[in-house]
């Protein structure tokens, strides 16, 4: 599967840079993941879920303390080729844990 197909979002700042971004769970389509390159506090990104998908949305937040490298820089990313390390570990609350690389779901 691939991240594109899935709906991603990009999670901004109030200037338009992109600190992230949020996907439709391959392990459970009424939620969203979610991935920073330096996740703000957990209330911060409650905020920037808000913003990007309304209150209603279920987005599991990222760890303040883990930090996720996007290959290329974050702003020079696109869904279909992006490369994420280390893996993504929704899995404390169900959701997908595995790898994005060159945009591929693993």
């Amino acid at each position: 599967m691939r991240l594109s197909e899935l709906n991603p979002t990009w999670l901004r700042d109030a200037t338009g840079k992109r600190l992230g971004f949020t996907f439709v769970s391959p392990a459970n389509p009424k939620q969203r993941q979610s991935c920073f390159c330096n996740p703000p506090q957990v209330s911060e990104q409650i905020e920037l879920f808000d913003a990007a998908h309304g209150e209603d949305a279920i987005v599991q937040p990222c760890n303040p303390d883990q930090h996720w490298f996007i290959a290329g820089g974050i702003e020079g990313a696109t869904f279909d080729t992006i490369t994420v390390t280390p893996s993504l570990d929704g899995s404390a609350g169900g959701l997908w844990h595995g790898f994005i690389t060159n945009g591929e779901m693993r």
